[in-house]
């Protein structure tokens, strides 16, 4: 069911023609093409790779290792199919191609799917699709001719995905969508289109590039209202689900996880920027918004229980949101009292500990879930920067899938030593001033400090200060999280 986006076998080749059963009839692809059974071998490896960890292995008549024949077929088409272009410049040797990139980018490799993507949409330039997907469906349509733009448009949605994800270049222009198609169909090209911008979006944080920024933003908010409210709900989806609607429902939830997703890629590098200028407040509160979002469908999909191949892509996007709410709860102990961050900031945390957890038991299932085992040990890492007896332990380095590097070190606020009245500073403040009377605030009636806890130490540490803006951001370490 979930492949039926990808390509649609011919009724033949199910058991008793029946397309509801899903099941491929084996002893049916034998009397095919080689490029037919190399087709079906890798729609038989996603499908392994997308069982569930309870799954029972008993039902199935081979007892071979599942992951190894799921590799042996793999490695079989590769090397004797898809290796040979004038054998997969066919409409039936490119759904071999995008079958072969989604099966990597469900095994987490997502720079050899963007090679194999790649390669199937050259090919596609090559046959002359880029024209073909301009061209009005005709009535009734011609089968060859829908089949190659369903192609088309899968070859450009996953190179979208994978460039902006990989910060790679785009390798195709964006593709008319006839706005009587599918809901998420249609919010999918839309977004599609966005996301060309996003990927061309400079990562310099300056007043122009965040003109820019907001300007895409607005653009995602404008598609957004388009779509009906409905649209944008969680679907709940049964286990027992396998029907076409099951089969767009999943779907839109895709697209929605996606949407989200772009909110992100827009606004992240003004997030982390949000503490030291204010201006950035509206990029925090978005893109955060959007990571819960994001969170909260990927937990809808895994309660359907059917989704393992969709969960796949959700994985990254959840990952990206997860860290999204972990640095910004970082950054918020950088910047506030602890009490105050456990408050403000409780609800994201107790998320991510679901979510961690729910990885955690998935990576430990089942070797095939190397994305949620992957993303539990890297959220892990950053989530235990936040333990206080880490303080001592120095600097930590951590290098972030999809993010960058990143550093952390624990710093105790500076401290303002007595003031000497003939320093060099001093005797140059008493030499501008008016009089004697230095140009500063006492400390008790200063209304830009809270109260001190300790009054005893007042006249050691903070008799005077010397009043220099909103900010101290003279000192050394102030702004090193």
């Amino acid at each position: 069911m979930i492949l039926d986006s990808i390509y649609q076998p011919s009724p033949n080749l199910y058991v008793n023609s029946d397309r509801q059963s899903y099941a491929l009839s084996v002893q049916a692809v034998a009397q095919e093409k080689t490029i037919i059974v190399a087709r079906t071998l890798l729609h038989l490896a996603i499908c392994i790779n997308s069982l569930p960890p309870e799954f029972d292995i008993s039902r199935l008549s081979s007892r071979c290792d599942l992951n190894l024949t799921m590799k042996n077929y793999v490695s079989t088409v590769t090397s004797l199919i898809t290796c040979s272009d004038e054998v997969v410049m066919t409409l039936h040797g490119l759904e071999t191609i995008l079958l072969l990139g989604l099966y990597h980018m469900n095994s987490a490799s997502l720079r050899q799917a963007w090679l194999v993507v790649r390669r199937g949409l050259n090919l596609a330039h090559l046959m002359g699709f880029q024209r073909i997907i301009t061209q009005e469906d005709l009535d009734p349509p011609i089968p060859v001719m829908s089949n190659a733009k369903v192609i088309w448009r899968n070859l450009v949605d996953l190179d979208r995905y994978l460039g902006v994800h990989l910060r790679l270049p785009l390798g195709a222009d964006d593709y008319p969508v006839s706005e009587d198609a599918d809901s998420h169909l249609v919010h999918r090209a839309r977004i599609n289109a966005i996301s060309k911008e996003i990927a061309e979006l400079d990562r310099e944080v300056s007043p122009q590039t965040y003109a820019t920024a907001l300007a895409l933003d607005e653009k995602l908010e404008a598609a957004m209202k388009e779509m009906p409210r409905e649209f944008w709900e969680v679907p709940h989806i049964p286990s027992t689900a396998r029907s076409p609607e099951s089969h767009a429902a999943l779907e839109r939830l895709m697209v929605q996880m996606w949407h989200f997703e772009m909110k992100i890629f827009i606004h992240l590098p003004y997030l982390l920027r949000a503490p030291r200028e204010s201006r950035y407040d509206y990029s925090k509160v978005t893109a955060l918004q959007a990571s819960r979002n994001v969170v909260m469908r990927w937990f809808a999909l895994r309660n359907a229980n059917i989704t393992q191949a969709c969960c796949r892509f959700g994985e990254i996007g959840v990952f990206i949101a997860a860290i999204t709410l972990s640095l910004d709860i970082i950054i918020e102990l950088g910047m506030k009292e602890r009490s105050e961050v456990q408050q403000s900031k409780g609800t994201d945390f107790a998320m991510l500990c679901r979510l961690i957890n729910e990885m955690e038991k998935l990576g430990n299932s089942s070797p095939r879930e190397r994305i949620a085992a992957r993303s539990c040990i890297v959220l892990k890492k950053v989530l235990s920067s936040l333990d206080p007896r880490k303080e001592c332990t120095g600097k930590a380095r951590l290098t972030i899938p999809f993010f960058g590097t990143i550093n952390l070190e624990f710093k105790r606020l500076p401290v303002k030593s007595v003031f000497n009245a003939d320093s060099d500073a001093g005797k140059m403040l008493d030499a501008t001033a008016v009089g004697k009377h230095l140009p500063v605030f006492s400390f008790v009636h200063n209304s830009l400090w809270p109260p001190p806890e300790n009054k005893e130490g007042l006249g050691r540490d903070w008799d005077i200060v010397l009043y220099d803006g909103l900010e101290d951001r003279d000192t050394d370490g102030n702004w090193v999280f």
